[in-house]
C-alpha cells in the first residue's frame, strides 16, 4: 500500500472499511465512523443492525491508526464485553494486524494500542484513563452508576470518543434519559426498522404478531413503552395527565358566576343605650 493511500485510511474510517476489511457501511454507520475526536454519540436501533460490529470496526481503526491509544466496551454482562472484544480482534486479524498479547477481555497490539471488555459493575473500573473509544453497548440496560464511572475516563483525554448505543427499553432507564433530553452536545443516530432497509417486510410482519406490538416496537422501532412493567402505557399517561389550555378566553358562559350583591344590614348596637347610670 502506498503512502498516500495509508493516509487517506488514516483520516477516512469509512474508506478503511471499504478498501480493508471488503464491507460497505450503512449510512449510519459511516456517520457514526466519523464522528469528530470528542465526540458523544447515542444510536438507537433495531436489533441486529451491526451496532456491535460497528463499534468494533471503529475501536480497530483507533488502534491501528492511533498507537498507545486505550479503548473500553461496557456491556450488561462481561461475556458480553468479551464478545464486542473479539469482534476486535476479527477486524484486527483481517486487516493484518500485528497482535502483542490476546486473551479473552482483553487485546494488546505491537504498537501498544488496547481494548478491555469491561465488567458490568462500576467498583473496578475506576481509574481508567481513556483517548480511544469509550462504547456502552445496550446501554439501556446498563446502571446508572456504570455509566456514571465511563464518563470521567476521557476527563483528562478530550480526544476520546463516548458512544452509547442500545435498542429501546424503558423510559427511564439512562440511555432513553439522555435520547429524550434533546441536549444538543450529543450527536443522534438512529437505526430502527422504519429508518433503513435491514429487514424483509415479511419477516417484520412475522415479528409483530409473534412478539406483540409492545414488545416490536421496542425491539425494532426504537419506541419504548410501560407495557412491560405496567398496565398503563406512556401514551395513556401523557393524555391523562395533558392539560388543555383553550386557544382564545372562554366566553361568559364558561366565567364563574358574578359575586351576590352585598345587602346592608343595621347595626343592632348601635342604639342601645347604657343602663344603671353608667357611662
Amino acid at each position: 500500500m502506498n503512502i498516500h493511500r495509508e493516509i487517506a485510511h488514516q483520516l477516512d474510517p469509512v474508506l478503511w472499511v471499504r478498501d480493508v476489511l471488503g464491507m460497505t457501511p450503512t449510512p449510519w454507520q459511516e456517520s457514526f465512523l466519523r464522528a469528530q475526536r470528542g465526540a458523544s454519540i447515542l444510536a438507537l436501533t433495531a436489533r441486529q443492525v451491526g451496532k456491535t460490529t460497528t463499534a468494533a470496526w471503529a475501536i480497530a481503526h483507533c488502534m491501528l491508526f492511533t498507537p498507545g491509544s486505550l479503548s473500553v466496551i461496557a456491556c450488561p454482562a462481561q461475556r458480553q464485553s468479551a464478545e464486542a472484544v473479539r469482534r476486535v480482534r476479527e477486524t484486527l486479524i483481517r486487516a493484518g494486524a500485528a497482535l502483542e498479547s490476546d486473551n479473552v477481555f482483553a487485546l494488546e497490539l505491537t504498537n501498544g494500542s488496547r481494548v478491555l471488555a469491561l465488567p458490568s459493575t462500576d467498583d473496578s473500573i475506576r481509574g481508567l484513563t481513556v483517548d480511544g473509544w469509550i462504547i456502552a453497548d445496550e446501554a439501556a440496560r446498563l446502571p446508572n452508576n456504570l455509566i456514571a464511572a465511563l464518563r470521567p475516563m476521557r476527563a483528562r483525554r478530550p480526544q476520546a470518543r463516548l458512544a452509547m448505543l442500545s435498542t429501546a427499553w424503558s423510559r427511564t432507564d439512562p440511555f432513553w434519559t439522555v435520547w429524550a433530553d434533546e441536549e444538543q452536545s450529543w450527536m443522534r443516530l438512529k437505526a430502527t426498522a422504519d429508518e433503513i432497509d435491514a429487514f424483509l417486510p415479511e419477516f417484520l410482519d412475522q415479528e409483530r404478531i409473534a412478539l406483540g406490538e409492545d414488545v416490536f416496537k421496542r425491539e425494532y422501532l426504537g419506541i419504548p413503552s410501560g407495557g412491560h412493567v405496567s398496565p398503563f402505557n406512556w401514551e395513556m399517561y401523557k393524555r391523562a395527565t395533558k392539560i388543555h389550555t383553550p386557544l382564545v378566553r372562554p366566553g361568559p358562559a364558561f366565567e364563574p358566576p358574578p359575586p351576590e350583591p352585598a345587602i346592608p344590614t343595621t347595626n343592632p348596637f348601635k342604639n342601645l343605650k347604657p343602663m344603671g347610670g353608667l357611662r
